[in-house]
Protein backbone atom coordinates (compact mmCIF):
# COMPACT_ATOMS: atom_id res chain seq x y z
CA UNK A 1 0.00 0.00 0.00
CA UNK A 2 1.27 3.64 -0.85
CA UNK A 3 2.36 5.01 2.36
CA UNK A 4 1.29 2.18 4.50
CA UNK A 5 -2.33 3.24 4.67
CA UNK A 6 -4.35 3.31 1.42
CA UNK A 7 -6.19 6.97 1.16
CA UNK A 8 -9.24 5.84 0.39
CA UNK A 9 -10.64 2.53 2.21
CA UNK A 10 -10.14 2.28 5.79
CA UNK A 11 -6.81 0.91 7.18
CA UNK A 12 -8.31 -2.76 7.68
CA UNK A 13 -9.80 -3.15 4.57
CA UNK A 14 -6.55 -1.93 2.39
CA UNK A 15 -4.55 -3.88 4.32
CA UNK A 16 -7.45 -7.19 3.46
CA UNK A 17 -6.64 -6.47 -0.26
CA UNK A 18 -2.77 -5.58 0.12
CA UNK A 19 -2.85 -9.61 1.43
CA UNK A 20 -4.51 -11.05 -1.32
CA UNK A 21 -1.39 -9.65 -3.72
CA UNK A 22 1.04 -12.61 -4.24
CA UNK A 23 4.93 -12.95 -3.29
CA UNK A 24 7.01 -10.79 -6.17
CA UNK A 25 9.21 -13.56 -8.19
CA UNK A 26 12.83 -13.23 -7.11
CA UNK A 27 13.85 -10.89 -9.48
CA UNK A 28 11.09 -8.61 -8.84
CA UNK A 29 11.67 -8.50 -5.32
CA UNK A 30 15.55 -7.53 -5.66
CA UNK A 31 14.13 -4.58 -7.67
CA UNK A 32 11.71 -3.52 -5.42
CA UNK A 33 14.37 -3.87 -2.74
CA UNK A 34 16.74 -1.98 -4.63
CA UNK A 35 14.38 1.06 -5.16
CA UNK A 36 13.70 1.16 -1.71
CA UNK A 37 17.07 1.39 -0.58
CA UNK A 38 17.96 3.72 -3.05
CA UNK A 39 14.88 5.90 -3.34
CA UNK A 40 13.59 5.10 -6.58
CA UNK A 41 9.93 6.00 -7.31
CA UNK A 42 8.57 2.35 -9.51
CA UNK A 43 4.77 1.13 -9.22
CA UNK A 44 3.57 -0.43 -6.23
CA UNK A 45 3.19 -4.37 -6.24
CA UNK A 46 -1.31 -3.68 -6.37
CA UNK A 47 -0.56 -0.91 -9.40
CA UNK A 48 1.80 -3.74 -11.27
CA UNK A 49 -1.02 -6.05 -10.87
CA UNK A 50 -3.57 -4.28 -12.34
CA UNK A 51 -1.41 -3.76 -15.21
CA UNK A 52 -1.05 -7.43 -15.60
CA UNK A 53 -4.76 -7.86 -15.60
CA UNK A 54 -5.47 -5.15 -18.26
CA UNK A 55 -2.61 -6.13 -20.59
CA UNK A 56 -4.14 -9.80 -20.78
CA UNK A 57 -7.21 -8.14 -21.75
CA UNK A 58 -5.42 -6.13 -24.78
CA UNK A 59 -2.35 -8.20 -25.84
CA UNK A 60 -0.77 -5.30 -27.17
CA UNK A 61 1.90 -5.85 -29.61
CA UNK A 62 3.43 -2.29 -29.11
CA UNK A 63 3.89 -0.68 -25.94
CA UNK A 64 5.53 2.50 -24.53
CA UNK A 65 6.41 3.63 -21.42
CA UNK A 66 7.22 7.77 -20.51
CA UNK A 67 9.31 6.90 -17.54
CA UNK A 68 11.80 3.90 -17.43
CA UNK A 69 13.33 4.16 -14.34
CA UNK A 70 14.94 0.96 -12.87
CA UNK A 71 12.97 -1.01 -15.30
CA UNK A 72 10.44 -2.46 -12.62
CA UNK A 73 7.68 -1.67 -15.12
CA UNK A 74 9.44 -2.53 -18.29
CA UNK A 75 9.69 -6.34 -16.40
CA UNK A 76 6.50 -6.16 -15.64
CA UNK A 77 5.34 -5.66 -19.13
CA UNK A 78 7.76 -7.51 -20.82
CA UNK A 79 6.41 -11.16 -19.45
CA UNK A 80 2.78 -10.34 -19.39
CA UNK A 81 3.51 -9.69 -23.55
CA UNK A 82 5.78 -12.10 -24.61
CA UNK A 83 5.25 -11.02 -27.87
CA UNK A 84 5.57 -7.49 -27.61
CA UNK A 85 7.96 -4.68 -28.32
CA UNK A 86 8.57 -2.18 -26.02
CA UNK A 87 10.12 1.37 -26.07
CA UNK A 88 10.72 3.10 -22.75
CA UNK A 89 12.32 6.78 -22.25
CA UNK A 90 14.58 7.74 -19.40
CA UNK A 91 16.87 10.69 -19.11
CA UNK A 92 18.81 9.61 -16.07
CA UNK A 93 22.13 7.60 -17.41
CA UNK A 94 22.68 6.36 -14.24
CA UNK A 95 19.39 5.34 -13.90
CA UNK A 96 18.84 3.58 -17.30
CA UNK A 97 21.78 1.41 -17.38
CA UNK A 98 20.62 0.07 -14.55
CA UNK A 99 16.94 -0.26 -15.81
CA UNK A 100 19.21 -2.33 -18.94
CA UNK A 101 20.92 -4.68 -16.91
CA UNK A 102 17.80 -5.82 -15.02
CA UNK A 103 15.65 -6.24 -18.49
CA UNK A 104 19.09 -8.35 -19.42
CA UNK A 105 18.63 -11.04 -16.42
CA UNK A 106 14.96 -10.95 -17.32
CA UNK A 107 15.69 -12.17 -20.94
CA UNK A 108 14.04 -10.19 -23.37
CA UNK A 109 16.70 -7.18 -24.10
CA UNK A 110 15.94 -7.87 -27.62
CA UNK A 111 12.21 -6.78 -27.39
CA UNK A 112 13.69 -3.34 -25.90
CA UNK A 113 14.20 0.34 -26.86
CA UNK A 114 15.90 2.48 -24.61
CA UNK A 115 15.59 6.06 -25.07
CA UNK A 116 17.89 8.21 -22.89
CA UNK A 117 16.70 12.15 -22.80
CA UNK A 118 13.88 14.14 -21.68
CA UNK A 119 10.62 12.83 -22.09
CA UNK A 120 9.06 15.58 -24.29
CA UNK A 121 11.66 16.15 -26.44
CA UNK A 122 11.82 12.16 -26.98
CA UNK A 123 8.64 11.96 -28.06
CA UNK A 124 8.63 14.64 -30.53
CA UNK A 125 10.69 11.90 -32.41
CA UNK A 126 9.00 8.64 -31.81
CA UNK A 127 6.69 7.35 -34.61
CA UNK A 128 4.24 5.16 -33.42
CA UNK A 129 1.47 3.64 -32.87
CA UNK A 130 1.70 2.13 -29.75
CA UNK A 131 -1.30 -0.48 -28.85
CA UNK A 132 -0.26 0.15 -24.74
CA UNK A 133 1.46 3.61 -23.38
CA UNK A 134 2.03 3.60 -19.92
CA UNK A 135 2.51 7.11 -18.05
CA UNK A 136 5.02 7.64 -14.88
CA UNK A 137 7.44 10.66 -15.21
CA UNK A 138 7.43 13.82 -14.32
CA UNK A 139 3.99 14.80 -13.37
CA UNK A 140 4.03 18.46 -14.26
CA UNK A 141 3.95 17.40 -18.17
CA UNK A 142 1.38 14.74 -17.87
CA UNK A 143 -0.72 16.65 -19.71
CA UNK A 144 1.73 17.20 -22.64
CA UNK A 145 2.35 13.13 -23.02
CA UNK A 146 -1.05 12.94 -23.02
CA UNK A 147 -1.33 15.77 -26.07
CA UNK A 148 1.55 14.04 -28.01
CA UNK A 149 0.72 10.01 -27.51
CA UNK A 150 -3.22 10.20 -28.23
CA UNK A 151 -3.02 10.46 -31.91
CA UNK A 152 -0.60 7.74 -31.92
CA UNK A 153 -2.92 5.19 -29.77
CA UNK A 154 -4.60 2.24 -32.30
CA UNK A 155 -7.87 2.54 -31.98
CA UNK A 156 -8.96 0.61 -28.58
CA UNK A 157 -5.63 1.07 -27.64
CA UNK A 158 -4.72 1.77 -23.75
CA UNK A 159 -3.23 4.32 -22.28
CA UNK A 160 -2.42 3.51 -18.23
CA UNK A 161 -0.80 6.47 -16.06
CA UNK A 162 0.23 5.93 -12.12
CA UNK A 163 0.38 8.64 -9.20
CA UNK A 164 -3.26 10.33 -10.33
CA UNK A 165 -3.87 10.83 -6.71
CA UNK A 166 -0.72 11.98 -5.75
CA UNK A 167 -0.46 10.97 -1.99
CA UNK A 168 -4.02 12.39 -1.89
CA UNK A 169 -2.89 15.85 -2.22
CA UNK A 170 -5.03 16.01 -5.68
CA UNK A 171 -8.48 16.00 -3.39
CA UNK A 172 -6.83 18.02 -0.25
CA UNK A 173 -4.10 20.46 -1.76
CA UNK A 174 -0.63 20.31 -2.17
CA UNK A 175 1.19 19.54 1.71
CA UNK A 176 4.44 21.76 0.90
CA UNK A 177 5.14 24.83 -1.77
CA UNK A 178 7.39 22.37 -3.51
CA UNK A 179 4.43 20.16 -4.30
CA UNK A 180 2.02 22.48 -5.11
CA UNK A 181 2.96 22.52 -9.39
CA UNK A 182 3.31 18.76 -9.40
CA UNK A 183 -0.08 18.60 -7.56
CA UNK A 184 -1.93 21.21 -9.75
CA UNK A 185 -0.63 19.64 -13.32
CA UNK A 186 -2.26 16.38 -12.15
CA UNK A 187 -5.25 17.90 -11.59
CA UNK A 188 -5.79 19.51 -14.46
CA UNK A 189 -4.59 16.22 -16.19
CA UNK A 190 -7.37 14.36 -14.16
CA UNK A 191 -9.67 16.45 -16.16
CA UNK A 192 -8.49 16.26 -19.16
CA UNK A 193 -8.38 12.68 -19.55
CA UNK A 194 -11.54 12.15 -18.07
CA UNK A 195 -13.13 14.94 -20.44
CA UNK A 196 -11.11 13.79 -23.54
CA UNK A 197 -13.85 12.71 -25.88
CA UNK A 198 -11.64 9.95 -27.64
CA UNK A 199 -11.27 8.19 -24.39
CA UNK A 200 -13.20 6.43 -22.27
CA UNK A 201 -11.45 7.24 -18.47
CA UNK A 202 -11.30 6.56 -15.47
CA UNK A 203 -8.81 7.03 -12.45
CA UNK A 204 -9.34 4.30 -9.43
CA UNK A 205 -8.03 4.20 -6.15
CA UNK A 206 -5.41 1.78 -6.50
CA UNK A 207 -2.09 2.36 -5.12
CA UNK A 208 -1.35 6.12 -5.52
CA UNK A 209 -4.11 6.30 -8.01
CA UNK A 210 -4.37 4.84 -11.57
CA UNK A 211 -6.06 6.33 -14.54
CA UNK A 212 -6.93 3.67 -17.36
CA UNK A 213 -8.24 4.97 -20.71
CA UNK A 214 -9.48 3.36 -23.54
CA UNK A 215 -9.29 4.81 -27.43
CA UNK A 216 -12.78 5.47 -28.72
CA UNK A 217 -15.19 7.41 -29.19
CA UNK A 218 -17.24 7.79 -25.69
CA UNK A 219 -20.29 9.05 -26.95
CA UNK A 220 -21.31 6.33 -29.53
CA UNK A 221 -20.89 4.20 -26.05
CA UNK A 222 -23.38 5.31 -24.02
Amino acid sequence: MKAGVDAILRKAQAEYLDSLLTESDPLLAVMERVAADEGHPIADREVAQLMRVVLAMRAPKRILEIGTNIGYSVVVMGRACPDAEIETIEIDPAVLRTAQEFVREAGFADRVTFHRGAALDVLAGLQGPWDFVFIDCVKTEYSDYLALVRDRLTPGGVIFVDNLLWGGQVAEGAKSGDQRDSTEAIREFNARFTGDPALVATVIAVGDGVGIAVKGDRTLLG
